[in-house]
């Protein structure tokens, strides 16, 4: 094995575990231009298919615990702009090519709303759960695209785009650019929302997986490396 085969197999191992997209700390700024402050600052955006395919969860951290309700003048917004490529897109604002939203405002009950843009349709689904730094959005993969069969898995999921908005008054922080780019992948395991107590209180998850697993995938990197390291010494002698 050529140490380049062994490199790509050791991204392959860490992949799992490196799907988010992170955002540059301290880029709260102006929404159309200039210099604006007070909206949350993002930091890291995760997208995956849940149940078998049925939802879609978002999982946003962010570089300051959220306060929520948001007392402090108007309500503070969080976007996820969605772009299906099979549906009309529409562009406004600082949304860009786009026809569905996922939006949380940081009310007393901050719902999950869901915007339809091309078919003005809308919908309303349970509030995230708020943790911390932390912000889960999961709503069922039917209210942004189409079912496959009566299972109610949504095929349509992977084919979405999507980026992240924060707004409070005049500020926002997009994540990267703004345009909806972002991928949704499958998840590999159900996301563990409380610890099992018989785990004991030390033991944490990381993305929704086990820590052995994060170990395992680890030591298979550094396995495939040192093969990598004797294989170029023993071609080499």
């Amino acid at each position: 094995m050529r140490a380049g085969g062994a490199g790509r197999l050791a991204a392959l191992a860490l992949a799992p575990f490196l799907i988010a997209a992170s955002d540059p700390t301290g880029d709260v700024a102006g929404c159309r231009d200039g210099r604006a402050a007070g909206a949350p600052d993002l930091v890291e955006a995760r997208g995956t298919i849940e149940e078998e395919g049925t939802s879609a969860r978002w999982e946003l951290t962010f570089a300051d615990p959220l306060e929520i309700p948001d007392r402090n003048g108007h309500p503070f917004r969080v976007d996820v702009a969605i772009r299906d490529p099979r549906v009309p897109v529409v562009s406004f604002a600082y949304f860009h090519r786009i026809n569905r939203i996922v939006r949380v405002d940081a009310t007393i009950e901050h719902p999950t709303g869901i915007l339809l843009l091309p078919e003005h349709g809308a919908n309303v689904f349970n509030p995230p759960i708020v943790e911390g730094r932390t912000m889960t959005i999961q709503i069922p993969g039917r209210q942004i695209a189409e079912e496959g069969d009566l299972t109610g898995t949504s095929p349509g999921l992977e084919q979405l785009r999507w980026t992240v908005i924060v707004r409070d008054g005049r500020a926002c922080d997009f994540l990267g650019d703004g345009r909806a780019t972002e991928r949704l992948v499958p998840a590999s395991d159900p996301p563990t929302a409380t610890p099992d107590p018989s785990s004991g209180p030390h033991a944490r998850t990381v993305a929704g997986k086990s820590p052995w697993i994060y170990v395992g995938g680890v030591a298979l990197v550094v396995a495939l490396g040192a093969l990598a390291r004797w294989r170029a010494r023993g071609s080499g002698a």
